[in-house]
């Protein structure tokens, strides 16, 4: 893949196209029909936390363009110092595994899960997609066509029609092609070689005993020579020359991660964690050995100027080859998986176990949960119940080893549940008020506390009358399968469909008066004028806020970096916190107010 690494890391992030399109960040983002209610921007922070980057790579106009996820961000960034603007994003239709930049510098081709989308880097839009079962790698070529790999061969993709041409019907396990297009390593069955892209004449090559899909593969910046990764060992292909042994199996070099970048004058740089080491590509010969305590090996890779771009905490970082000279590049923001408005109104948000207060404050490590509504927050840790007073956790009753945790729409009781059955704590005494067995997926306590509704792992839906235990089926339309459900303090019912959106039931009626188009997650304001709900549309993923009694939409906010990991009110319905970050910024939430 042209310009493409891997940054294999643990665990990445409402606004910036739509914010173009609909004026600075202090207007109101975007309207329903109605214009009843306005979501105007208030900050987006980068909170600490694992990141989830899977690719980078540059182009010839000197733009640094980041594989997050579900989306692809490009920011002009190819020099220490940061953005030189703001950034630009596309949504992408699933998670992206890596990306390759046309030479001309005008298009990108994002790797996913057995699919290639072609984004267009000056629209910033998605122009096509190919669906190729076991796609193993892509890149383009000088002349700007794609080679794509996979189990059926290596074809050649020619653009804008995106006509392919199949080259060879052995099965490609690798592909990467070199930043400029000319050359690509190839795996196929026992051989590994480095390709001519344009006329596929092979310039060098290797070959084992059996099956071995090489690795990690890296090019050197001008191209001409690269580094192969597998289980046997370091292998140099250089064009013109026999393969070579840069690191035997044998050698202790190759116990723990490594990272190995080819330089241009025929050496490679080996980046191990504590210590670098350079060696001749020809004879493997290690010229020299440095220790640098803290170095971690892997993710790392050349630029264009052969500086090398690692990954330190949460920023990539730019040096010299023997590291000095380090400046950060950019700082990437952490992924949150919960979060929750705490009793003085606060925001407290999760990342990787760590439950953190304003401006990443550690709280407690090891959290699974938190949840929060009205005035009250909650978290399971080590499948016990508590509740967040300030800094500090008061301990609950709850199920004993508790896997997931609710709370009804006023937050003075906390649904907690495993695969043995479900408790209903009271947080004013502090007690258990029921238990019951079952394995359950999802429970919801309605907001008085009387009844239960359960949906189970598999099987149909049930609501429980707590003082008696007794169950019925969900009083709802016949034949409609929910798997989830939140409950307004007025009684409206939001039941989240199968098939991810929203049917939205008045009191007592069995029928839905609307059905909405998101609703992963959703969330009632505390005063019951308003629905959130976490919303999939072509341009990515948008809070959408509707009136419960028609369903109909208020509101709607510019695009996120992906699907909403939670949505926290404030006690006074006028801020609302999301799980998600800019579609083209470097936040890891956002928070929103909301004026009726």
């Amino acid at each position: 893949m042209s310009r493409l690494f891997r940054l294999a890391l643990p665990g990445l992030t409402l606004l910036r196209p739509a914010l173009r399109r609909a004026g600075s960040l202090g207007v109101a983002l975007t309207l329903g029909a109605a214009g009843s209610v306005t979501l105007t921007f208030r900050e987006s922070p980068s909170l600490p936390g694992p990141v989830a980057l899977q690719g980078v790579a540059w182009d010839t106009a000197g733009r640094l363009h980041l594989c997050l996820d579900g989306r692809l961000l490009s920011v002009n960034a190819a020099r220490p110092g940061g953005p030189a603007a703001s950034p630009s994003a596309v949504a992408l239709p699933g998670p992206c595994q890596g990306v390759t930049v046309s030479v001309d510098a005008r298009q990108a081709a994002v790797l996913g899960d057995g699919r290639l989308d072609l984004i267009d880097l000056s629209t910033h839009s998605v122009t096509g997609t190919l669906l190729i079962p076991g796609l193993s790698g892509a890149g383009f070529t000088a002349e700007g066509t794609l080679l794509i790999g996979s189990p059926a061969g290596l074809e050649r993709v020619t653009l804008p029609g995106l006509t392919r041409a199949a080259l060879d019907r052995t099965p490609v396990t690798t592909l990467v092609v070199a930043p400029d297009g000319l050359r690509a390593v190839v795996g196929r069955g026992e051989r590994t070689q480095l390709l001519d892209a344009g006329t596929l004449r092979v310039l060098s090559g290797s070959g084992c005993d059996g099956r071995c899909p090489p690795g990690a593969v890296q090019f050197s910046a001008d191209g001409r020579s690269a580094t192969v990764q597998a289980a046997q060992g370091v292998t140099a292909l250089r064009d013109g020359f026999p393969a070579t042994t840069v690191l035997r199996a044998a050698e202790p070099e190759l116990a723990g991660p490594l990272s190995a970048l080819p330089l241009r004058d025929n050496t490679a740089l080996i980046l191990r964690d504590g210590e670098t080491q350079v060696r001749d590509l020809q004879t493997g010969h290690r010229e020299t050995r440095r220790v640098v305590p803290g170095l971690r090996a892997a993710p790392a890779a050349l630029t264009p100027e052969e500086h090398l771009l690692t990954l330190t905490g949460q920023g990539l970082t730019l040096s010299r080859l023997d590291l000095s000279g380090a400046q950060p590049l950019l700082t990437l923001p952490g992924v949150v998986s919960g979060g929750a408005v705490g009793s003085d109104g606060t925001l407290l948000t999760l990342t990787d176990g760590a439950l953190r207060g304003p401006g990443g404050r550690g709280l407690a490590s090891g959290v699974q949960e938190v949840a929060g509504a009205g005035r009250a927050a909650f978290t399971l840790r080590a499948g016990a119940l508590a509740e967040v007073q300030g800094a500090a956790l008061r301990p609950l009753p709850g199920q004993r080893g508790a896997a997931h945790l609710s709370l009804n729409h006023w937050g003075n009781h906390a649904a907690t549940w495993n695969a043995q059955g479900f408790s209903v704590t009271a947080q004013k005494t502090g007690r258990v008020i029921v238990s019951a067995p079952g394995a359950y997926a999802r429970v919801t306590v309605s907001p008085d506390a009387t009844r239960a509704y359960l949906f189970p792992a598999s099987g149909d839906p049930r609501v429980m009358l707590l003082a008696s235990r007794k169950t019925f089926a969900l009083p709802v339309q016949p034949g409609a399968l929910y798997r989830d459900l939140q409950i307004s303090g007025q009684g409206v019912f939001a039941y989240l469909r199968a098939d991810g959106r929203t049917d939205l039931y008045l009191p007592g009626q069995r029928q839905p008066v609307a059905t909405l188009g998101g609703g992963a997650p959703a969330r009632f304001s505390p005063d019951s004028t308003m629905l959130a709900l976490g919303t999939p549309t072509p341009g990515g993923w948008v809070v959408t806020l509707h009136d419960p009694a028609s369903g109909r939409e208020l509101a709607r906010s510019a695009p996120l970096d992906g699907p909403p990991a939670f949505l926290a009110w404030s006690a006074d319905s006028r801020s609302l916190h999301v799980g998600a970050g800019p579609l083209d910024g470097l936040g890891s939430v956002t928070t929103l107010t909301v004026t009726p």
